[in-house]
């Protein structure tokens, strides 16, 4: 099969990662693959096959610019989808799987006509296709569900600048409905989302996200502390986000419920991501080594080997990958009880809070360490969990036999209209 993926960029978080690892697994299944993006400013090479429309950071302005849109007002970008257009009759795509078409990659009805030309799976790694204009409804009292009329939360990323949120809303479900889009999901949690809003009814699977357990593997804790000049005996936690200051990942309700350990001296925090001036707060006080953005594999199975515990306090997720490359590590996970954490983090692989709050964190963080025989073992089985449950081999078959039923299912050639 000829398998196009489209996802906003490349490589920067948890979609990012899903799309890529398709696109070079299927490829290694004998499959021919592309990926195009919108845009990549962290790369300077991509693999092969890896196509960028708007390369300059002046291309990028322009297209925001002309299409006057930071939440796909516009209902067509008209630069990205003649590029698409042309790449899938150029190609003779048998399949497309889009990932995130949010920031100024794709509007509204470019989703509505390419489903229209080929055949179309979409994986929703969030909330964008279900709701008005925002990624995740964050304060918006599931009023997403019944049609994002006078929205409250116009600041919800992708922002809107005035409330269209309701009309957005309405085309969103007149395009998606007229055609036969296969979507998927990443959780059983996703799909109960899923079934709650205006999609509800069409074609709807759960594939799991997925990693190569291979590369993804347990180190020896302190020959990798060693080599990173680490000399700490105490308790260390591990936090990761590609941009911590995002309210979402709950670094403000990490910072409090650090502020709440009795023995700070005991602890080291390392962070990986954007800098965040939040944590020189923490300076004064509490131990902090700064990794800033981790760009390969290697140095990510490094992080989350230095760590004892991972604390993901994110208040949202769809998945939430960074659970299962931390468990593959060996590397247990204390969470909040919220979305797919309650799925993905079992009482065996580590720990969850009672509630969403700093001191219900800070009670699992110290329970975590009151018990370093517990905190091993639960290394140890996160791992197992991993490799029963999170199976790359599983994801790509699943997703092979996903699109071979969509192909046959249209059986059209994919020619672009005149």
């Amino acid at each position: 099969m000829n398998i196009l993926y489209l996802n906003t960029t490349w490589q920067c978080g948890g979609a990012e990662k899903v799309a890529a690892q398709l696109l070079l697994g299927m490829r290694n299944r004998g499959h021919q693959t592309w990926q195009i993006v919108s845009y990549d400013t962290k790369h300077s090479r991509l693999p092969e096959g890896v196509h960028v429309i708007y390369r300059s950071r002046f291309m990028r302005i322009f297209n925001r610019l002309i299409t006057g849109n930071h939440g796909n007002k516009s209902l067509h970008i008209w630069y990205s989808r003649r590029y698409i257009r042309s790449f899938i009759k150029r190609h003779r795509i048998d399949v497309v799987h889009l990932h995130n078409a949010h920031d100024n990659f794709l509007g509204i009805r470019d989703l509505a006509d390419l489903a229209a030309l080929c055949p179309v799976v979409w994986t929703l790694h969030d909330f964008w296709a279900m709701t008005g204009h925002c990624t995740y409804p964050q304060g918006c009292d599931d009023r997403w569900q019944e049609g994002c009329r006078a929205c409250e939360c116009l600041d919800n990323y992708p922002a809107l600048r005035k409330d269209v949120a309701g009309q957005l809303f309405q085309e969103k479900q007149k395009a998606f409905r007229e055609q036969k889009i296969l979507f998927t999901v990443p959780s059983e949690w996703m799909q109960r989302q899923f079934e709650a809003s205006h999609l509800q009814g069409l074609p709807c699977v759960r594939i799991y996200n997925s990693l190569d357990t291979k590369r993804w593997q347990p180190l020896d804790r302190q020959e990798v502390r060693r080599r990173h000049r680490i000399d700490f005996q105490g308790n260390i936690i591990g936090f990761i986000a590609a941009d911590p200051g995002k309210k979402l990942k709950g670094m403000d309700y990490l910072l409090k419920a650090l502020d709440r350990i009795p023995d700070p001296e005991h602890y080291l925090l390392l962070v990986a991501g954007q800098e965040n001036g939040e944590l020189k707060k923490l300076n004064a006080r509490f131990k902090v080594r700064h990794f800033g953005y981790l760009h390969t594999q290697k140095e990510l199975n490094e992080f989350y080997a230095l760590a004892d515990l991972l604390v993901n306090p994110s208040v949202y997720e769809t998945f939430g990958l960074t659970n299962i490359e931390a468990m593959a590590c060996g590397t247990p996970v204390a969470a909040f009880p919220v979305c797919t954490m309650p799925e993905i983090v079992q009482e065996s692989c580590g720990w969850l809070a009672k509630e969403v709050s700093a001191e219900a964190l800070a009670e699992v963080i110290r329970e975590a360490f009151a018990d370093p025989g517990t905190l091993k073992a639960k290394g140890r089985t996160c791992r197992k969990w991993v490799e029963e449950t999170f199976s790359e081999e599983e994801m790509l078959r699943r997703f092979e036999e996903v699109y071979e039923k969509k192909r046959l299912r249209m059986a059209r050639d994919c020619t672009v209209p005149v």
